[in-house]
């Protein structure tokens, strides 16, 4: 007997599941099925351009699992452009999230040590007022900067929930340390906020990033965190326009969620 496999975790749901080529009656017209999986795969492949590991992750299914409903997808998708069939979108072995699932009994662990974003953002609420500390200028004094490789004069990382490495700048002491932010890298879930909490921790009180997605962004507006935008620069630069006010200021999340 083949064992059963575990759920497919997807964050998308398709708004239109039928589309049937121009000219041909509904009535006559042939189908192909496509799963809701199959779609998710194609959105983090090809839309997002997620790496084959970080998608397969995401999705909580292995890599070559992954890479077969990528496979699946485009031969069906190819058989209904050239053969003029009808396309619907229709089951898959999934399961849609928003919050921290548990885990699949034959995956062990994906799933645990997570919080929703409701659940962070409270705690940063509740000690937003925490060593809320700026030195004589108004600047806070400890500013974290996503970073590539965790030096000043490596890149800022563009992604904040899955930046690999965090450095934390005392901007009074000219002092510097670096958070390495790998668990989140590869999470399957989650890293956005983990990451805010990890700034949170390391009581800085402006992030530089490149972008921030709604999860992320929440957390750290609710611990009284702000958030600069800094792309293709090293984090010298990027910390050297923040203290020469050039940087922008963002108001909210500018990208989707999972990024």
């Amino acid at each position: 007997m083949p064992r059963p496999t575990c759920k497919r975790r997807i964050a998308f749901q398709a708004r239109t599941v039928y589309f049937k080529p121009a000219g041909i009656p509904l009535g006559a017209v042939r189908e192909v099925i496509i799963g809701h999986d199959e779609v998710e795969a194609m959105r983090l492949k090809n839309l997002l351009g997620y790496p084959q590991e970080e998608a397969a992750n995401q999705m909580g299914i292995s890599q070559p699992t992954f890479h077969r409903l990528v496979n699946a997808a485009h031969q069906k998708i190819t058989d209904a452009i050239i053969n003029s069939k009808a396309l619907r979108i229709e089951g898959g072995n999934v399961t849609v999230y928003e919050e921290a699932p548990g885990p699949c009994r034959y995956r062990r662990h994906w799933g645990e040590g997570c919080v929703s974003a409701d659940t962070a953002a409270e705690a940063a609420t509740a000690s937003r007022n925490a060593g809320n500390k700026t030195n004589e200028g108004g600047i806070p004094m400890k500013i974290a900067i996503t970073s590539t490789d965790g030096t000043l004069d490596g890149m800022v990382d563009e992604r904040f929930g899955r930046a690999k490495k965090i450095v934390i700048v005392d901007i009074d002491g000219n002092d510097q340390e670096t958070v390495d932010n790998v668990q989140n890298v590869n999470a399957a879930q989650g890293a956005g906020i983990q990451t805010a909490q990890n700034i949170i921790n390391a009581g800085a009180k402006a992030v530089i990033s490149g972008h921030l997605g709604p999860n992320a962004f929440r957390v750290v507006s609710a611990a009284g965190i702000d958030v600069f935008a800094a792309s293709k620069m090293t984090v010298r630069e990027a910390l050297d326009l923040y203290k020469n006010g050039k940087l922008s200021k963002l108001a909210g999340a500018d990208v989707e969620g999972h990024w």
